[in-house]
């Protein structure tokens, strides 16, 4: 089985690496938002490369991996060794599943790259889809993450915690209106988003690697057009909830969103959430809804999620760690 395969490291810079990057992905049978370039370029770190490797059986790709290969600084000092990171989401290996067998094999490979490229640590996100299977590092169960199965919106109404519903009738009675926008997506649309965004953004107190500028949200709209849509919740015309969401074969991920703070009264996040369900169900048949999880688990935030999907297992987001500290030793000087 060994024999058959070929490890390849590739570094996207170029048109062309993009293009080559791009026509990768569509060998396989599925498809992962966070994959696409658009969510990768602007999540990644300062001074770094976004590379992927591929394994490949008989010319066709196999398995993906994209990373960000990262010149390690110690007190503004350059060294010479590296690290990886998987870019932002869920990451990690994808594959078709058919091929989930040479997982064992690829991280054989990933590993002796490392060693070759004086990689001495690495830090992967991954899926909601176990493909942290045969992982060689430290596997760590990072948090709880609500995804819900999308049913007929009628039976899911009874499945919510009465809150939710409370608050939806809350929001009806205010005259809220939904609005889905997606395929199609104008600029008017992600000016009204954003504004949203970075007002909630600033509210919370986040960490500036959660700006992105608004250049990065229009891009992913204009070359993924059917892989995200915006839900939009206007109150008088004037837009006060919103929340950005991608889009794979069979689920989708409330990605990132807000709510002005001073609409918080007339309910508008359940709002949006039971009518972007009706959405996915009746328009896209999509089976899964994924809400994430908190900044820990059982907060708050967590809680908010679950109360839609209350008798759903949750999933686990896997995170993993690799410290190579044989490469340290193996380098360092006499």
């Amino acid at each position: 089985m060994q024999k058959e395969c070929i490890f390849q490291t590739f570094n996207i810079k170029s048109v062309e690496d993009c293009l080559v990057y791009e026509n990768v992905l569509s060998k396989f049978n599925f498809y992962n938002p966070f994959n696409s370039l658009q969510l990768m370029r602007r999540t990644g770190h300062i001074e770094c490369d976004l590379c992927y490797f591929m394994l490949s059986k008989n010319g066709s790709p196999i398995i993906i991996m994209p990373f960000f290969y990262r010149k390690i600084r110690i007190k503004n000092i350059q060294t010479p060794y590296f690290d990886v990171a998987s870019p932002y989401g869920y990451s990690g290996p994808s594959y078709n599943k058919e091929n989930e067998k040479y997982l064992n094999h690829f991280w054989e490979l990933v590993d002796d790259w490392y060693k070759q490229n004086k990689v001495v640590s690495e830090f992967i996100r991954f899926n909601l889809n176990n493909n942290y299977n045969e992982y060689t590092g430290k596997l760590c169960p990072t948090l709880l993450n609500v995804r819900g199965i999308i049913i007929d919106p009628e039976i899911l109404w009874h499945k919510f915690k009465p809150k939710v519903r409370n608050n939806y009738r809350k929001a009806v009675n205010d005259g809220l209106e939904y609005k889905i926008f997606y395929d199609e997506i104008d600029e008017e649309i992600v000016d009204q988003f954003y504004a949203i965004y970075i007002s909630t953004m600033e509210r919370n107190g986040a960490h500036t690697q959660y700006f992105y500028n608004k250049e990065y949200f229009m891009d992913i709209v204009l070359k993924n057009k059917k892989r995200c849509s915006i839900a939009m919740i206007y109150l008088n015309n004037i837009p006060i909830s919103t929340e950005f969401i991608l889009l794979s074969d069979d689920t989708a991920f409330s990605y990132l969103g807000g709510t002005l703070s001073e609409y918080f009264n007339s309910r508008p996040n359940d709002f949006l959430k039971f009518n972007t369900i009706k959405w996915l169900y009746d328009d896209l048949k999509i089976k899964y809804y994924v809400l994430g999880g908190g900044r820990k688990d059982g907060d708050g935030l967590y809680n908010y999620k679950k109360s839609f999907f209350d008798n759903d297992e949750d999933v686990i987001f896997y995170t993993g760690k690799k410290l190579l500290t044989s490469m340290l030793i193996t380098n360092s000087p006499n």
